[in-house]
């Protein structure tokens, strides 16, 4: 039997202020240690700053980055705006626009809508396996773009500048998901002793690039995809109608996966890399995405590691997966859990949106923390102490929570707390602190946008960490 514990933290548990730039409230109270990023005004440059999600969050060179983005927005004033890498210098900082994708369509609607994945990567190689001088850190980015051209942007902290390398340019096809990067990855080629990154490409698939200083963005990424998902079928999925999407990357004992769809792909590292098919989802239920988060965490009894994913839709669960022969535990059934947790019934479920947040509780024990958004069937009556929003195709829980999973095996499940006024509408993407002079602390960020209306409803907000996982077991 799970164990539940339920923490409905109030703002005494995890506290949040608006930016510092807001009259009457300060983002810079030591004594409170709050952050939070409220959307609708201008940084401390004047750079307006609004955002329906908050889609992703990133630590570099001792900073906080997050992706913003604008899918259905419905602009006030500022009029349409485009997405921004936004970045706080601090505990104490409140964000500030480090780039915006300010193209714009000849219908002079903003170009690029969202940030869809951001991470640091970092080379300590050449693309021929020899060691660099001294190893090579960056950020990389990629966006929605409307246009279906897939670039990925690296940033040059000497410049303060990002440069891009398009990787594909496909028009959209009607009903499928805007073409993008969803996930990057670090790997060193066990064969080759190369320090690639990876960036999983939907519709084509898994690029890899070499650190290469003489080409823009100094990746110089492959012509062609390793893993070619343009020819994967998942008819055989419901919900999926044909729509393939790496979601995400783990490295594990060595050997780098991913997920895509409802599948799991193991790299074979060499001279003439392939990938070879692990695991299928024998449960899948209806699912738009399949598995998200994959991420790798140590086996039952402290064993080699083993991955973990989360199965998104209406047969939701955490599964454990061997990466060496693809055997599958069910780990927990996020629609029973969850649906005892708030004492009602549970619908269509998304876990993990983007990945797994590590983090070490005050004992030292490493946890995973992820997101969490669940449907509320139509007929279910609606629990004491919850409300719901109407997204046009069913009915959410309007709250940002998200689920600790212990050393144990054990799931808790917990709440950030509530914005006046405002419905949180899921918790996206969590980080721990990656601020030197900052108490151990996680920012928590978000809002889901789920294809309906919405405007200035991105929100990010700072906790301690034992306000935000309890006490250790």
């Amino acid at each position: 039997m799970r164990r539940l514990s339920l923490a409905l933290m109030g703002a005494a548990a995890l506290l949040s202020s608006v930016q510092a730039q807001e009259a009457g409230n300060s983002a810079a109270d030591p004594q409170q240690k709050t952050f939070v990023f409220t959307p609708g005004l201008p940084d401390a440059a004047g750079h307006f700053i609004g955002g329906t999600e908050l889609r992703v969050l990133a630590a570099h060179a001792g900073k906080l980055y997050a992706g913003n983005g604008y899918w259905q927005d419905r602009p006030g004033p500022e009029g349409p705006q485009g997405a921004e890498i936004l970045v706080a210098d601090g505990p104490a900082a409140p964000l500030r626009v480090d780039h915006v994708f300010d193209e714009q369509m000849p219908n002079g609607r903003p170009r690029t809508i969202a940030v869809a994945a951001l991470r640091e990567i970092t080379f300590a190689t050449d693309a021929a396996g020899k060691a660099l001088a001294a190893p090579v850190s960056m950020m990389v980015a990629s966006t929605w773009d409307l246009t279906g051209e897939v670039k990925v942007y690296s940033r040059d902290d000497a410049s303060n500048s990002w440069s891009a390398a398009t990787l594909a340019n496909d028009r959209r096809a009607p009903g499928a998901f805007i073409p993008q990067v969803r996930a990057f990855s670090m790997h060193r080629d066990r064969v080759t002793g190369t320090d690639l990154a990876f960036a999983g490409d939907d519709p084509h698939g898994v690029f890899s690039g070499a650190y290469d200083a003489a080409v823009p963005g100094r990746i110089r990424w492959s012509g062609a995809p390793e893993l070619d998902i343009s020819g994967l079928s998942q008819a055989e999925f419901a919900g999926m109608a044909g729509r393939v999407r790496i979601s995400s990357f783990a490295e594990c004992n060595g050997a780098l996966y991913a997920a895509v769809g409802q599948q799991i792909y193991q790299r074979v590292d060499g001279p003439e890399p392939h990938w070879r098919l692990l695991y299928s989802n024998p449960r899948p239920g209806r699912s738009e995405s399949g598995l998200r988060g994959l991420t790798a965490a140590p086996g039952p009894g402290g064993r080699k590691d083993v991955l973990i994913a989360a199965v998104e839709g209406s047969a939701s669960r955490i599964v454990r997966v061997d990466p060496v022969d693809g055997g599958e535990a069910t780990e927990v059934d996020l629609q029973a859990f969850v649906g005892k947790a708030w004492g009602m019934r549970v619908g269509y479920t998304i876990a993990a949106y983007n990945d797994m947040a590590r983090v070490r509780d005050p004992k030292g024990k490493e946890l995973l923390l992820m997101g969490i958004e669940a449907f509320i069937p139509p007929e279910a009556p609606l629990a004491a102490g919850h409300s719901v929003v109407d997204v046009g195709y069913g009915r959410l829980e309007s709250g940002a929570w998200y689920l600790i999973r212990r050393p144990s095996g054990d799931y808790d499940l917990r709440q950030v707390p509530a914005r006046p006024g405002q419905p949180m509408v899921a918790t996206r993407a969590i980080l721990a602190s990656p601020f030197a002079d900052d108490e151990p602390a996680v920012y928590f960020a978000g809002y889901d946008a789920n294809k309906a209306p919405a405007h200035n409803t991105a929100w990010m907000v700072r906790s301690t960490l034992a306000a935000a996982v309890g006490a250790p077991n």
